[in-house]
């Protein structure tokens, strides 16, 4: 929450002497597209990352077919969230090759 208040208070002052037209013309491409850019591979890596939190220790003292569900359920989630992530996200992946 702290870091939120300073990075808005900062972004606010470094931009307050900026016209609107201004704002749109340097800012943006500057400083809001990096941003922006940044916020989504950000998004992208913590929507993968979700559920990938195994502890082998303790899965190894459990048996192979606990293994081998828990390895299915992995493969799934990886596969399935790369669809989705390709899916939802197609505009993005093309912008990206075109830049």
């Amino acid at each position: 929450m702290l870091g939120f208040l300073i990075a808005s208070l900062l972004g606010t002052a470094i931009v307050s002497g900026y016209t609107l037209a201004e704002y749109d013309s340097r800012v943006t491409p500057a400083l809001v597209a990096p941003i922006r850019n940044l916020r989504t591979w950000a998004f992208i890596i913590c929507f993968f990352s979700i559920g990938l939190t195994t502890r082998f220790r303790e899965l190894a003292k459990s048996g192979t077919k606990p293994q081998l569900a828990s390895a299915a359920g992995v493969v799934v989630n990886v596969l399935l969230g790369y669809a989705l992530s390709a899916w939802l996200f197609a505009d993005h992946w093309r912008n990206l090759a075109q830049q």
